[in-house]
């Protein structure tokens, strides 16, 4: 199947994906994420806003299954929720005619809860029907998939023919240790801001069975608190390393983190991306695409 990326980020539907797909194109106007795409998957990527590409490039592509994550800052509960006012949205509703015009036989979106009740999706939702399109959409945590890492995302599939069933079967949740490298050194909290945010911090024990880190954003590593959880340690609280909030993604071990890239770069591009596991469970209602 051909599949093309779209706000493609570093990775996360590519590294979803089995051997079998082709990812086509892969678009983003992140550089410095784009790098990291490279580093890790052969196929064209390349910088671009996706509303300055032509219909016409875009359906020469030939793909099977889009793949779109959107901007979610015109949707989020921090932000202006300006919805499709915000410049943020021009992207999303620029394809919304190139969907209905191209028509590719699947399409798939995942963004925060907010765009749920969002414009931009009442429009989005208006054109597959024009376009003869049958979808089913969903709120999804890798919680119900056993991950221990509440991220809960919008999630819609689209197709022109049938979908084939989504089975979300309750899976016991797997312990946070099975994610960390409990030897690693450093990335300790600072003192000061340890004590200046005590009571504000979630931190989590790796050694309890039921410990669930929370949702990591782009923040983690610059704003102490709401950006993502920490560890208990005998030297005091410690950051996640990059190498496990990835993990906790779904991104496999052999994603390669070039060593010139800092954590904080490393964590704001993590905390951008996709649960891999999530796309993953998503993407089993394309009929013909073999489990990732």
């Amino acid at each position: 199947m051909r599949v093309l990326e779209l706000f493609c980020g570093i990775g996360g539907c590519a590294a979803a994906l089995p051997a079998s797909a082709e990812v086509v194109a892969a678009l983003d106007i992140n550089e410095v994420a784009l790098g990291l795409y490279r580093a890790n998957f052969p196929h064209p990527a390349r910088a671009a806003t996706v509303e300055s590409i032509p219909v016409a490039t875009l359906g020469a592509l030939d793909a099977e299954l889009w793949w779109l994550s959107p901007p979610c800052q015109p949707y989020t509960v921090r932000g202006k929720q300006l919805d499709d006012r915000d410049p943020r949205a021009r992207a999303l509703l620029a394809l919304i005619p190139a969907i209905e015009e191209l028509r590719p036989r699947f399409l798939a979106l995942e963004n925060v809860p907010g765009f749920l009740g969002s414009r931009s999706r009442g429009r989005l939702l208006a054109s597959l029907e024009s376009a003869g399109y049958s979808w089913r959409e969903r709120l999804l945590c890798p919680t119900e998939l056993g991950v221990p890492n509440r991220r809960q995302r919008y999630y819609l599939l689209a197709g022109l023919e049938s979908l084939a069933p989504w089975t979300f079967e309750p899976v016991p949740l797997r312990p946070l240790v099975d994610f960390l490298d409990l030897e690693a050194p450093g990335r300790e909290l600072e003192p000061s801001l340890a004590q200046s945010y005590a009571r504000a911090l979630d931190v989590v024990d790796p050694a309890d069975p039921t410990a669930v880190a929370a949702c990591f954003t782009a923040a983690y590593g610059h704003s102490p608190v709401r950006s993502g959880s920490y560890l208990r340690g005998s030297q005091g609280p410690r950051r996640f390393s990059p190498r496990e909030v990835l993990r906790l993604l779904g991104f496999a071990d052999t994603y390669r983190l070039p060593a010139e890239l800092p954590d904080r770069t490393l964590w704001r591009l993590a905390g951008n991306s996709l649960s891999v596991t999530a796309v993953r469970a998503v993407l089993q209602g394309v009929p013909g695409l073999e489990p990732g």
